[in-house]
């Protein structure tokens, strides 16, 4: 552990959480910071990342239990603290954020208004609208009026990063606060949050798989793998020379991402599994209607990957939207296999709900809490493809068996899961309709640099051999580069560019497209940077 200082604003001694069995989730981490230090823990998923921040709140998940060491904040004995206590902590003292943004926000509840009920003492619109604009939001009354539900994906973690930052807390923990945000918003968040941790004196703990992110914005990293400390240090001197062989691998994964297949040139002239066509759509009514998605033609054929493109409100989960049937277009048609589907999917017979299935970039949201892994995987064997009880839960096995999670999952309740053993159990439920056409939505966002490379591996093991055709929308380009044949990027409601991935990543038509591709450093390149700029 570094040397205690008075200065020290959180010090970890010896901590340890077991589960029921008596299994260490967390085994003697110990580490100090700073006032002003910003903090990265990186590791895989299951490594006990989330468990390490949940306990800085004095909060253990349903099954764990603290058995040794202690959480000291800028004086409090946290793990000692009555009930009342930890409650007037949590509210002025600690800011938490977690994977789920739509989990931190109210869904009745306006945009300005969840931000301004965390705000201590006086405030008003102003305020409120600084709050949002130091996130990158609009401060326009008509943004701050909107619902949860009327925003996107990367806005909404961004409104849940200023609900966090309300406060003004001493210490602000972030767990993946920029997982579903395209990599130009994702650079600009980093940076902000930097700058605020700077401004307020705020002491930060980041908790990512996104090593970049960890490279951006912290200054010190420590490295979880199996619920141990294997690595820590400042930042830069690190991770240009780490000691420990995972964090070499890390480092490796994230600037050499192997390609899964290589690029294959699909026929043009059958019948796509997926076909777009002059699909347009938006929010509103009236006077007030906004045009998110303009004229967008996109063919994905059988066996394909074709990755969808573009920074947070683009349009990508819109069009998710219209071919799932929860959203109607205002024009504009789509088919699976030559077959027009109804605007509406409540209009969709069993047979075309089943030939186009969805994984979510929110997972938790997505499965039921109350209902238990295994139940949530027979529900959708049954009412999909009508098998009994018997057969669906034999399918179940197999299911949880082909994302790699273990059969002891099918027991658990979704908060018992890490966020990437969500993601997988998301995945399963699509798959159990055994779907023509996959939409993937920020798939890999939860999950770590392993588990990323079994799920890409499975959805092309899928593709390959099943002809499944599979949309995949996609902020982050080490997985587009990876796994996609074609690309196709939106700007302003329509294709900007498109083509081949080697074509739009190596010779990219468009500004916007060139803009992206600038922004994708590699953490080699980040480092050093900060090494010559001694930040």
């Amino acid at each position: 552990m570094n040397a205690k200082s008075k200065d020290d604003a959180l010090e970890v001694e010896g901590l340890r959480v077991e589960d029921r069995s008596g299994r260490a989730v967390l085994h003697d981490i110990s580490f100090s910071q700073s006032r002003g230090d910003r903090l990265g823990v990186v590791g895989e998923s299951g490594a006990g990342k989330t468990t390490l921040a949940l306990s800085l709140l004095g909060h253990f998940r349903p099954g764990l239990r603290h058995v040794a060491g202690s959480i000291r904040v800028v004086g409090r004995e946290v793990l000692a603290s009555s009930s009342r206590g930890l409650r007037d902590y949590r509210r002025t003292v600690v800011s938490y954020l977690g994977q789920d943004p739509a989990a931190a926000l109210t869904p009745s509840l306006r945009v300005g208004d969840q931000v301004a009920e965390l705000m201590l003492g006086k405030y008003d619109a102003e305020s409120v609208r600084a709050r949002l604009e130091a996130v990158g939001l609009p401060g326009a009354a008509h943004f701050a009026q909107r619902y949860p539900h009327e925003v996107s994906g990367g806005q909404l973690q961004r409104v849940a990063i200023a609900r966090a930052l309300a406060p003004n807390p001493a210490v602000l923990v972030l767990d993946e606060p920029t997982a579903s945000m395209d990599i130009v918003t994702r650079r600009s968040i980093t940076r902000e949050i930097e700058r605020q941790a700077d401004i307020l004196g705020i002491t930060l703990v980041l908790i990512s798989h996104d090593l970049k992110t960890v490279a951006q914005a912290t200054n010190r990293i420590l490295v979880l793998r199996n619920g141990r400390i294997v690595e820590q240090g400042d930042i830069a001197e690190t991770l240009s020379r780490p000691s420990h062989p995972y964090t070499s691998e890390l480092v490796t994964a994230f600037d050499h991402a192997r390609r899964v297949t290589g690029e294959t040139s699909r026929p043009s002239n059958g019948t796509p599994a997926l076909a777009i066509r002059g699909l347009t759509a938006g929010y509103g009514r009236r006077g007030r209607a906004t045009r998110v998605v303009d004229g967008v033609d996109i063919d994905v054929h059988h066996g394909e990957c074709v990755a969808l493109i573009g920074t947070s409100g683009a349009g990508k989960t819109t069009i998710a939207n219209c071919l799932l049937g929860l959203h109607e277009p205002d024009s504009g048609s789509v088919a699976v296999e030559g077959v027009n589907l109804a605007a509406h999917v409540r209009d969709r017979p069993i047979h075309v709900r089943r030939s186009i299935q969805f994984v979510p970039q929110d997972p938790q949201g997505s499965l039921n809490p109350r209902r238990r892994v295994g139940d949530t995987l027979c529900h959708a064997l049954r009412s999909m493809r009508g098998l009994n009880r018997s057969e669906a839960n034999v399918e179940a096995q197999a299911l949880i068996g082909r994302v790699r999670l273990s059969q002891s999952l099918l027991s658990r309740f979704p908060r018992e899961l890490s966020g990437g053993e969500r993601q997988r159990v998301a995945i399963a439920r699509a798959l159990a309709a055994e779907p023509r056409v996959l939409v993937c939505d920020e798939v890999t966002s939860a999950l770590d640099v392993g588990a990323e490379s079994s799920v890409l591996d499975l959805i092309d093991e899928l593709r390959r051999e099943r002809g499944m055709a599979v949309l995949l929308i996609a902020h982050d380009l080490r997985v587009v580069r990876r796994i996609a044949d074609r690309a196709v990027v939106l700007h302003d409601g329509g294709i900007c560019d498109h083509g081949t991935v080697s074509k739009v990543f190596d010779a990219p038509e468009h500004e916007f497209t060139r803009s992206i591709l600038k922004a994708d450093l590699p953490v080699s390149e980040i480092l050093c940077g900060r090494l010559k700029t001694g930040a």
